[in-house]
């Protein structure tokens, strides 16, 4: 079969893999409360499942190429009866359970089997055309692969999710899914005609080969640089997306670059010295970022984090590009990366909430990225670490290493000064801070990542003052006072979505019902904790746990409702 073959279905395997990840994190946002966690764990979900089809694809080589292929259209075939791909209601969560896990839940049923599929489709596509040619690299597929990936998820917030509901989009691309299936299932049956002849030993011969595997040295080397570019991925997005917003664009734009520097450097772009020197250059921009990065504008934080990733991200796909082994070891080499990617992604999403109170993990993988580069530097003999000047070499690399991770952990000490309590879970990290007197006077104050949630003066007599978004001239407070109900000096009932402090709680009377909604059960914990505006208010007040959004705002017996409670 020629090239363009597989080319065409290499592209449309990869199109739709990415075009999935987007579209379902869409579909399910607001019934996790627009969390930023939603896209992060979607993509440990998706880094997992392409591990499983990497690892089903390199597994079935055992059955030589005519058997794997038929058996692999058959699997695709199957496929298609969870067609189409649309979550269902009954996934919504409801209750105290984790969030992480209703939702890799939610994927796994949804869209679980066609994207099992598609991750093996590519190495089984890459396999075969190496074993079918092996006079011709098969690594030009994997350029091809990235290629449709990147265009998947450019297109996606800007032509299919502005002009197409999500049902319609899944709908879309359950359709051009039956059509990959069917191109598939031409081209393996063609294949299979052209080897009629041909017995299962001389698929077997064809699938020997007398060089050596990789070693086990390799494999680990290969799924570190793995872990450590997807690691770096989700944690700058986590960091993008919780201090400006939870949106496809700004899930999109980080994947699209990480995705751009796994093309280039398997293109052959990357060079050693160059990227290594922007890596250099990106610790001291983490650093910055760390140390005061709330202090920038939003638009020179996500171009400074975007940088960060680009060459981290440049230096752990180019070294792997540079040790990729023969094709004959291909599939085992893209098992070793698909795993190293998904415990990069179960680090972020899963270990790092469970364990650090804050987003540690960012100038963690930075730093990880850098050792990796003198790993690699020490593995190969033609580098500075290897020569005459090696000693001094080590010595100036390891000092900036050292340099950097303090400019990470001082601000670090810095921050925590005045803390009274961090949680960090699904939804993010809250901190309670109490401030010395200055400009916001002596104050206590509760963050959201870097956004400011509510505050209340520490002097006892000034407590009572509503503060921050909710004074006596705001907007709330307005709305409230001015409600005819109030006006006539009836009862009101308030629908509040978003705790924060409860400030809001400060401008209830006698027989008014505050129901405040928050999603972040440990919002109302550090409230109730660290803050009195609940427990003083002159109404009664109730916090309810909730998601939905327009389910709340419709609620008739709310006479005022507001948007949340911090902007």
């Amino acid at each position: 079969m020629p090239m363009w073959s597989y080319a065409v279905l290499t592209f449309l395997s990869a199109l739709l893999l990415f075009l999935v990840q987007p579209l379902m994190a869409r579909a399910v946002l607001p019934w996790f409360g627009g969390a930023a966690s939603v896209w992060t764990t979607s993509l440990l979900f998706y880094q997992a499942l392409l591990f499983a089809g990497y690892a089903y694809a390199h597994l079935g080589r055992r059955l030589g190429l005519r058997r794997q292929a038929l058996v692999h259209v058959a699997i695709v075939i199957l496929s298609l009866l969870v067609l189409p791909i649309t979550p269902a209601e009954a996934w919504k969560p409801s209750g105290p359970e984790s969030p992480t896990w209703r939702l890799l839940g939610l994927l796994l049923a949804s869209v679980g089997a066609p994207y099992v599929v598609l991750a093996g489709t590519t190495p089984l596509l890459h396999d075969w055309f190496g074993r079918e040619t092996p006079d011709r690299s098969p690594y030009r597929l994997y350029a091809v692969s990235n290629a449709g990936s990147l265009l998947a998820l450019l297109a996606y917030p800007t032509v299919v999710e502005p002009f197409m509901a999500v049902h319609r989009q899944a709908v879309v691309w359950s359709w051009v899914y039956g059509a990959f299936a069917l191109g598939l299932a031409v081209l393996v049956l063609r294949t299979s005609r052209a080897r009629a002849h041909a017995s299962p030993r001389s698929d077997l011969a064809v699938a020997t080969t007398s060089s050596p595997g990789p070693t086990p040295g390799e494999l680990a080397f290969w799924a570190a640089a793995a872990a450590c570019g997807t690691g770096l991925l989700m944690a700058i997005t986590n960091t993008i997306t919780m201090d400006v917003a939870s949106v496809p664009l700004l899930w999109v734009v980080p994947l699209a670059l990480y995705l751009g520097t796994l093309i280039a450097a398997f293109a052959g772009a990357y060079r050693r010295n160059t990227w290594g020197a922007f890596l250099v250059l990106s610790l001291a921009a983490t650093s910055l970022l760390w140390a005061g990065g709330f202090a920038l504008p939003v638009l020179v934080q996500i171009l400074l984090g975007c940088g960060v990733l680009v060459s981290a991200c440049m230096v752990c796909h180019g070294e792997l590009a540079r040790t990729a082994p023969p094709p004959e070891h291909l599939t085992i080499f893209y098992l070793a990366m698909a795993g190293g990617g998904a415990l990069g992604g179960l680090g972020v999403a899963v270990i790092a909430p469970a364990v650090l109170s804050d987003f540690y993990e960012f100038p963690g993988f930075v730093l990880c990225a850098y050792a990796l580069l003198l790993v690699a530097m020490r593995r190969d003999p033609a580098s500075a670490l290897r020569g005459r000047a090696a000693s001094m070499a080590g010595v100036l690399l390891v000092s900036i290493g050292g340099a950097a991770a303090a400019a990470f952990v001082l601000p670090t000490m810095r921050t925590m000064e005045g803390t009274r309590s961090t949680v960090r879970n699904f939804y993010g990290v809250l901190r309670v801070q109490d401030r010395p007197a200055g400009i916001m006077s002596e104050m206590r104050v509760m963050r959201h990542g870097r956004i400011f949630h509510g505050a209340q003066y520490l002097d006892p007599i000034r407590s009572i003052l509503p503060t921050a978004y909710f004074t006596a001239g705001s907007g709330a407070a307005q709305a409230i006072r001015s409600h005819p109900r109030r006006r006539s000096g009836d009862p009101l009932s308030v629908g509040v979505i978003g705790l924060g402090v409860g400030t809001l709680a400060a401008w209830s009377l006698p027989g008014d019902h505050f129901r405040f909604y928050e999603i972040n059960p440990a919002a109302e914990r550090l409230a109730r904790e660290h803050f009195t505006f609940l427990d003083a208010a002159e109404g009664e007040v109730e916090v309810v746990r909730a998601a939905d959004e327009l389910a709340i705002i419709s609620e008739p017996h709310i006479e005022v409702a507001r948007g949340r409670a911090q902007p």
